[in-house]
This record gives structure tokens, C-alpha cells and sequence, in this order.
């Protein structure tokens, strides 16, 4: 670290120390301006916390330089360092120039989460930050952050803080996703020499639970198949294909609206490729990252909106990408969907037509996002008396992917690489979290079948022959009367 002290009316020094292990040489510099001062400071400090190897420039230390032209030409570079990473250098505020919370999370940002990030995790991320974490620690340096300190911070957010899109409290999961990257720019902050351990490592997050979306049962999804199985109707049909998308082929519902004719990929064998899903991403954020990949931007249909509707190529490690073989019934049903889209395209004409080549769409033509699916089909399941919830989980339009999860594992019999294949996962974390509470029901039935098939049976048995014993000796069933009788008598005493 480095200090600054004045020497005169308008004389300022630069202190420092420089050099390898103990005792370092101590390093004045002289003859700067304030401001001067604080840029040479802000230098060295730069330099020195990613490792360059500090030299000083005053010739009382050094030699014989050229004092007058060197102080002159450090100062032009410590004036271009200011304005060429002013973010990084200008981050020193306090009283003490120690380096605050929100500047180094932009730098963190900056230098690694635009990189590293897709746009919905940029955008989110910048959200909670501004939301729960830069009031909190306002004017606190990272260099003074303690497990304590986080530990009160994350009990006041689940206890006290109001939630910025409700007016209730903010869950542990989202102090989850907080910790998560509080956690990772604190490794970054080490790497960088900024401090000398991160507390966040040892700090206690909110007990938190990942949810488990629930699942319809087949015969519920049998009734929601008949019940939109209506050529005539375009509406109902569109998410009739788009629940049998979802069912047979395990998709996600950004992937089904990505969908475009083109992505079948062999009509004989109806293979459909999957690699890019549909979203709506904030245009600031979209233009700050580097890691997503466009496929396809949509027009802006409303030009004030801050957003705009992509086609995003998934990650290549995600597992996303795969190929879907569709059943036979389902395929025929998208041919006949895309005979009504060529009859709309003719009704709305060239002008009035947005035609993008998508298989899930408007009757104009214009895309369908997740959130559109979800109030179709929820408007659909009340219609026909399923009950929007299980529990306190309501159904979406994702139900049918943990539906169909469901499915495939019990007719695969727990083949749950084949599953992971089919859903296009990453890992089998998720598959085995949703196998293990088939296993837990399977065997609750288990337990109901031995229960009547086994136990229940012996029960019948021992009836039977009770029965029949007491048929062929009557003096038995006149003593068992003569001793109830006499236990009804005692009891009124």
C-alpha cells in the first residue's frame, strides 16, 4: 500500500515500500501535485496488486537521473493509467483509499462475469446486487468483511429484508443465489491480492431447498391431450403439439418455442435437433456480454421495450443439444399444424404475416415465450377441472417435462442415463432427484400391495376358517355370547 503527505504549500510525496521480503525499502517521492499525488498512488497500488514489480523514480534512491524529465514522464503515464482503466484505479473512495464493495463487484464484473456469463445471468445478477447487497454494505471495504459480519448480514435477509418483487420477506433461496456470488468475486478479490482470505467460504447460508416441480399423472395428461385435440381450432391445437412436444420428447418449453420447421432434421425417421431455445433478454446486458451466442434476433414489435426476443444456440457442454425421436402420432400432428399455418399465412397475407419459420407461433406468425405456454396451458387445466396445484407447487407448463420424466424412467425401468439423454441434462443430478421420489412412491405402493395381497388375504383367510369352526361346533358361539354377557354386566358395577 502506498500513502501520500504533504511537503509544502503545493508540494505533495508519494510513500511506499518496495523490494522482496523483510525488512522492504521504504521510498519517497517528491514533488508532485495533490492530485498528481493521489495518481502516482493510485499506480502503485494498481501495479503492485497484480504482481509488477514497483520502481521508484526519485534520483535521491537511484542515481544520477534525470529527475526532472522522468518525475515528468511518470506523471503523464500515472495521468493515461487514470483515464485508460479509470474503473479499476478511481475504485478508491474511503477515507483510508481502501478499495469498497461496489466498485471492486463492478471491476469483478467487468473483468470476469461479462465474460463468463449469458445475459439472463448478467442481468439477474446486476438485480440482486443493486437490490440487497451494495445498501447493505455501503462504504465498507472488502478488506474488512468477516464471517460474523456475513453471517448477520444473511440472517437480516431472510428475516428482515423485504423481497423487491413482493411484499414479503427474501427467501433463502435467493440468499443463496447471493452467496453464490459474493462467494466467487471473493476468490477473484484473493487471486487479485486485493485481500488475504475470503470469509464468505466459511460463512452459514439460509438453509435453503431446491424446488421439485410437481408432476401430472399420465391420466392427466391424457385428459389435457383429448380435451385440445381440435383440428378446427387453432388455438387449442397449437397447444395441443406443444403438450406433445413437451411429453414425448422431454422438452423444455424455450426449446419448443425455438422450434422451426428446418430443425427436423430427417422426416423419415422424424428426428428433430435440438440446439437453441427461445428467450427474452434485456438489451443493456445483452450488449455487455460475450458468452451468448445469437441465433436469430426478432424484430423489436414494441421499440420502447428495454427488451428483445432471441433465438440463443445452446451451450455445447450443456447436454441441451440432441436429437428427439418423435413418435409417429406426434409427428403427424405437427404436419397437420403446419397445413393451418400455410391456411393463415394465405388469410393474413405477406404484409400481416410474421413469418419466421417457427413451428410453435401466433396465428400471425409471431413467436410464443414459455411464459405464453404456461397461461395457456393453466387456463386449459381449469377448464377441464384439474386442479392448478399440488401442494403449495402450482402446475406449469414445465409439469409436463417432470411428467414425462416420470414416464420414461418407470417404462425404462430406471434407465437413468437414457432419461438424462432423452431431457437433454448436463448430469443425472436431476433425473436421480426426480427417480428418487418415484422410488419413494413405488414404494408406498409396494407396502399397499403386500398390504392387501399378503396381509390382507391372511385376514380373509383367518376369517374363513373362524367361520367355518364355529359352524361345526354351535356350543362355542353360545359360551362366547354367555362371556360377553358377562363382561357387559361387570363393566356396569
Amino acid at each position: 500500500m502506498a500513502s501520500i503527505r504533504q511537503r509544502g504549500k503545493n508540494s505533495w510525496t508519494v510513500i511506499f515500500q518496495t523490494g522482496e521480503g523483510t525488512p522492504r525499502q521504504q521510498i519517497w517521492e517528491s514533488g508532485y501535485t495533490k492530485n498528481e499525488a493521489k495518481a502516482r498512488k493510485a499506480q502503485i497500488e494498481f501495479e503492485e496488486a497484480r504482481g509488477i514489480k514497483i520502481h521508484a523514480i526519485n534520483e535521491e534512491h537511484y542515481g544520477n537521473l534525470n529527475k526532472t524529465k522522468t518525475i515528468a514522464q511518470e506523471k503523464k503515464k500515472s495521468r493515461e493509467l487514470v483515464s485508460v482503466d479509470k474503473q479499476s484505479i478511481e475504485k478508491i473512495k474511503n477515507s483510508d483509499n481502501s478499495l469498497l464493495l461496489k466498485p471492486f463487484m463492478e471491476e469483478f464484473i467487468r473483468i470476469y462475469g461479462a465474460k463468463k456469463w449469458g445475459e439472463s445471468h448478467y442481468y439477474s445478477t446486476i438485480s440482486l446486487l443493486e437490490n440487497y447487497v451494495y445498501g447493505y454494505w455501503k462504504n465498507i471495504p472488502i478488506s474488512e468483511f468477516t464471517v460474523r459480519a456475513i453471517d448477520e448480514y444473511y440472517t437480516w435477509l431472510v428475516t428482515e429484508c423485504t423481497a423487491a418483487s413482493s411484499n414479503g420477506l427474501v427467501t433463502p433461496n435467493t440468499a443463496n443465489d447471493i452467496h453464490k456470488t459474493m462467494r466467487c468475486a471473493f476468490n477473484k478479490a484473493l487471486q487479485w491480492q486485493y485481500i488475504e482470505s475470503n470469509p464468505f467460504l466459511n460463512a452459514t447460508v439460509p438453509e435453503h431447498k431446491s424446488k421439485i416441480r410437481p408432476a401430472l399423472t399420465p391420466s392427466e395428461i391424457e385428459k389435457v391431450l383429448d380435451y385440445t385435440d381440435n383440428p378446427n381450432d387453432y388455438d387449442l391445437f397449437l397447444i395441443h403439439c406443444a403438450i406433445n412436444l413437451a411429453f414425448a420428447g422431454s422438452m423444455r418449453g424455450g426449446e419448443i418455442g425455438a422450434l422451426q420447421w428446418s430443425d427436423i432434421v430427417d422426416p423419415q425417421r422424424r428426428i428433430l435437433y435440438i440446439c437453441k431455445s427461445i428467450n427474452r433478454v434485456n438489451k443493456e446486458a445483452l450488449a455487455k456480454v460475450s458468452k451468448t451466442e445469437i441465433y436469430y434476433t426478432f424484430p423489436s414489435y414494441s421499440p420502447r421495450t428495454k427488451t428483445i426476443i432471441v433465438l440463443k444456440n445452446t451451450k455445447e457442454d450443456s447436454g441441451s443439444d440432441r436429437n428427439v425421436y418423435l413418435p409417429a402420432a406426434v409427428y403427424d400432428k405437427l404436419m397437420h399444424l403446419r397445413q393451418m399455418q400455410e391456411k393463415l399465412k394465405e388469410e393474413y397475407g405477406n404484409d400481416c404475416f410474421f413469418d419466421h419459420g417457427m413451428i410453435i407461433c401466433q396465428e400471425n406468425g409471431k413467436p410464443i415465450m414459455t411464459e405464453h405456454l404456461n397461461k395457456r396451458f393453466q387456463k386449459v387445466l381449469n377448464e377441464i377441472g384439474v386442479k392448478p396445484k399440488r401442494g403449495n407447487e402450482q402446475y406449469v407448463f414445465h409439469s409436463i417435462r417432470s411428467t414425462a420424466t416420470t414416464y420414461k424412467l418407470r417404462i425404462s425401468g430406471g434407465d437413468i442415463k437414457a432419461v438424462q439423454g432423452e431431457n437433454g441434462q448436463k448430469d443425472a443430478t436431476m433425473v436421480t432427484h426426480q427417480y428418487s421420489r418415484i422410488l419413494d412412491e413405488d414404494r408406498s405402493r409396494i407396502s399397499d400391495i403386500m398390504e392387501e395381497q399378503f396381509y390382507g388375504k391372511k385376514d380373509k383367510v383367518a376369517d374363513k376358517e373362524l367361520m367355518q369352526t364355529v359352524m361345526d361346533n354351535p356350543e362355542l358361539l353360545t359360551q362366547f355370547k354367555k362371556s360377553v354377557d358377562m363382561m357387559n354386566s361387570a363393566s356396569k358395577i
